[in-house]
């Protein structure tokens, strides 16, 4: 799974929704204890399909690529 990280140091990643059925981009800001939902991208049936929305959210973006902590 891949992972964004932009300038602020906000981290983003796909994420399961409760029931582990549905998928959305997700971020984490710095010192925060837990996941947020990212309003601006839809929830996806398919995981693939939620990946496909955050990269090109982060390509538009222009957030940087990095390892999951």
């Amino acid at each position: 799974m891949k992972q964004y990280r932009d300038s602020r140091g906000w981290r983003y990643q796909v994420m399961a929704g409760i029931g582990g059925y549905a998928f959305k981009g997700r971020y984490l800001k710095p010192g925060a204890l837990s996941w947020k939902c990212m309003t601006q991208l839809p929830w996806q049936d398919k995981i693939k399909d939620a990946q496909a929305d955050l990269d090109a959210y982060a390509k538009k973006k222009g957030w940087e690529e990095v390892e999951s902590e």
